[in-house]
């Protein structure tokens, strides 16, 4: 037979206390107990150890102590450092994360968010890839708190925790005209998620800030991911009239950029100048080292944590709030002024 499992009442018949008192200690509540006596509940479950029940403990306060993350795409390194944000400041308060990867499909993330309200989570923060807010149903009928990281979703009333996609992105194709290009290409996701909207109203507002037109014929979108990167570029590049510079508006196509201009033998920044979005941390140690928008990632993901936090300590529901966090353009050596022909 397997040993008996140390019970409460074991743990409190140690140390000399009550039930009540060892419940106490293990649930975090603040009573008329010393520190002392605290330390020797501890110290008497650990030589017996004994193991807290937290299911039991969860159906008790009505919490499960766990929320859900659920990203587009857990092996793009913007969402790695993300989810580490999320993951360190809700570990700190004794919550664990159940993670999800949408895969960037809007029926992956609608059956990540109803598996989410089935396992009862206490919360959920969403890097949505949804154009609208109707999937979001099943899981905000539950009534649990629900913060959106990374995009927006029109028409949902909910915290959010975004960068000013449009003003960043403005700032790095204005880095490439101001260099003197003007036949700069856009290599952007498919035009479902809010931030590929407000990164290509980016592109069209650095022209205008210039008063010049943009090239339209260069204006390419695809999937989300390294091959739509090479994809677009490749469809560029049998173009009568090539561009001397490609904004990639993600991390993912950057590299699908640059690995298309080099198969063709095309020299960087030479050949072609390359701004991508979202600094990667091997960008500065590529040959050339590539310009790029940093987002901050980690806060991004510590900011919708500690929000989701607050929601959860609220008796009474507080309007929502937008959080927009700061970006820089850090240049390197994949961005140079255009050579007269």
């Amino acid at each position: 037979m397997p040993p008996r499992r140390p019970t409460m009442q074991d743990v409190a018949k140690a140390a000399g206390v009550s039930s009540a008192t060892v419940s106490r200690v293990f649930s975090g509540q603040k009573g008329a107990m010393s520190a002392e006596t605290a330390d020797r509940v501890r110290e008497a479950a650990d030589r017996l150890g004994y193991v807290v029940n937290s299911v039991a403990a969860s159906l008790r306060a009505q919490q499960t102590l766990s929320v859900g993350l659920i990203v587009a795409d857990i092996a793009n390194p913007f969402f790695s450092r993300l989810a580490s944000g999320v993951e360190a400041t809700l570990s700190a308060a004794g919550f664990g994360v159940i993670l999800g990867n949408s895969n960037n499909s809007v029926a992956d993330e609608t059956r990540l968010l109803r598996l989410m309200a089935q396992k009862q989570v206490d919360a959920v923060i969403l890097a949505s890839v949804a154009s609208d807010g109707a999937h979001l149903a099943p899981l905000l009928a539950h009534g649990k708190p629900l913060i959106l990281v990374d995009s927006e979703l029109p028409g949902a009333d909910l915290d959010t925790v975004v960068i000013d996609n449009q003003a960043a992105a403005a700032h790095a194709v204005g880095h490439l005209l101001d260099l003197g290009h003007r036949r700069i290409a856009i290599v952007s996701g498919p035009m479902t998620a809010s931030f590929d909207f407000e990164r290509l109203a980016g592109f069209r507002d650095a022209f205008a800030q210039r008063g010049l037109m943009p090239p339209e014929d260069l204006i390419l979108k695809g999937d989300s991911t390294y091959e739509g990167g090479r994809a677009a570029v490749e469809t560029l590049l049998r173009g009568a009239e090539p561009p001397s510079a490609i904004f990639a508006s993600n991390n993912m196509m950057t590299i699908g950029t640059l690995s298309a201009l080099h198969e063709v033998g095309l020299r960087i920044p030479q050949d072609v100048s390359v701004v991508g979005f979202d600094d990667l941390e091997w960008y500065a140690i590529f040959n050339p080292r590539i310009t790029a928008v940093a987002q901050p990632a980690f806060a991004i993901g510590r900011t919708a944590a500690r929000r989701l936090l607050e929601r959860l300590k609220l008796d009474d529901p507080q309007p929502a709030r937008r959080f927009v966090l700061s970006t820089d353009l850090i240049v390197r050596d994949s961005t140079v002024p255009l050579r007269a022909p």
